[in-house]
């Protein structure tokens, strides 16, 4: 079964997410931000438990996402570990490539996000 990372500061979101992705039969475990994500990565890693992507919400108020990002695409132990960025503000093209310059996916939180995120995760999972 894969496993997945949700990093959102946002519960409620969180807890949508989650329930989406376990309706995918989609492992998946909360963090509430940039601190608890790269401190469950280190756990992970160490208990040789790890995710194989990590939906990553941008704005979040201790650790932001594109700190977490390069964080994660700098290590050789994560750098293969799939992205799906979220974000509840509008971003330009700027930031959409900046997430797609690590094989990433960009995800605006509109409309049916939830069904875009757990698509665009069944695609990239199936694909590893």
């Amino acid at each position: 079964m894969p496993r997945v990372l949700v990093v959102e500061d946002d519960l409620a979101v969180g807890e949508a997410l989650a329930g989406a992705l376990d309706r995918e039969n989609i492992q998946t475990t909360c963090v509430a931000g940039g601190r608890a994500a790269l401190a469950e990565l280190c756990r992970a890693t160490a208990e040789a438990d790890a995710y194989d992507a990590i939906v990553l919400d941008i704005c979040m108020p201790d650790i932001n996402g594109w700190q977490v990002l390069e964080a994660v695409k700098s290590n050789p132990l994560w750098q293969h570990t799939m992205i799906v960025a979220i974000s509840g503000f509008v971003n330009g093209p700027n930031d959409v490539a900046r997430v797609c310059r690590y094989d990433g996916v960009y995800v605006e939180k509109k409309g049916d996000f939830l069904q875009v995120v757990r698509a665009a995760l069944a695609r990239l999972v199936s694909a590893a």
